[in-house]
């Protein structure tokens, strides 16, 4: 079998020479990997005014209608589908520049995985606001002030999805987010309910209780849907073997990973690399 290449990540560091980069998607001539999976390694904020464009993201299609908003997490598996007379934008920025409290929110909102539509007058406000922090930037590359109102505007808009904000001063979601969130960078490395009690520094009861209480799954089913996924795009994705994954992702014995991939997905690792394949 032809060795199927890892993942491709394209690194923002190595691609930009300040700390966000901002592009039009109305002409896809000068996107060279839109419609190649591969990940990165900062923030997306996806801004759309008008039109349609439908997304792949970790195996989910995202279609983004209208006027609307949608946010891209570092890491995840993504390329693009179709774009139907779509003027958009992506910021694009390194995690430094995006305060813990900013970053908190458009966890929550990557985790939730759609679109939300935005009013058309704040849609035009972004844009005006985007297309300001586009000049300015040429002009005063050190001033990052602009780019500030543009992310306080972005989660602005996330906030006021009518679902997001009725729920975000409850604070068993509140400690769920901070669980997500240290989840999708920790999985790797953090396995078990109490590691994750511990640095949020709750006991694991309570942990369970208020992930349990929000999303109906304990604690333990999220790490694992979290391990399986990466799994999954790496069974998809690439030709690495069961035993390279599973030792990838923390486990060193293939046969507890085969059955706990087997338990969580229905099926076995190389079953599912066939079947999601044809």
């Amino acid at each position: 079998m032809k060795q199927k290449p890892a993942i491709p990540v394209y690194h923002f560091l190595e691609r930009a020479n300040k700390t966000f980069e901002m592009s039009s998607l109305s002409d896809l001539n000068h996107i060279t990997h839109w419609n190649q999976a591969h990940r990165d390694d900062n923030y997306l904020l996806y801004f759309q005014l008008e039109g349609n464009t439908k997304l792949k993201v970790d195996f989910q299609e995202i279609n983004i209608q209208d006027c609307a908003i949608y946010c891209l997490m570092p890491g995840q598996v993504h390329y693009g589908l179709s774009m139907m007379n779509a003027t958009a934008w992506v910021l694009a920025m390194d995690s430094v520049r995006i305060s813990e409290n900013h970053r908190a929110i458009l966890t929550e909102f990557a985790i939730r995985n759609q679109a939300v539509a935005l009013h058309p007058s704040k849609g035009k406000l972004l844009r005006d606001s985007l297309l300001l922090l586009g000049k300015l930037s040429d002009e005063y590359p050190e001033d990052t002030a602009m780019l500030e109102v543009c992310i306080g505007q972005f989660v602005a808009a996330c906030q006021s999805d009518h679902l997001f904000s009725e729920q975000a001063a409850l604070r068993p979601l509140l400690i769920t987010r901070q669980f997500r969130s240290l989840l999708m960078v920790s999985y790797r490395e953090m396995k078990g309910p109490s590691e994750y009690a511990s640095a949020l520094n709750i006991s694991p009861s309570y942990l369970n209780e208020a992930v349990k209480d929000t999303t109906g799954h304990p604690v333990s089913y999220w790490i694992h849907q979290e391990i399986m996924l990466e799994a999954k795009r790496m069974l998809f994705y690439t030709n690495s073997t069961v035993k390279e994954i599973s030792h990838l992702l923390g486990y060193t014995d293939t046969f507890y990973f085969t059955r706990l991939f087997t338990k969580t997905a229905g099926m076995p690792p190389l079953q599912f690399r066939i079947s999601s394949r044809k």
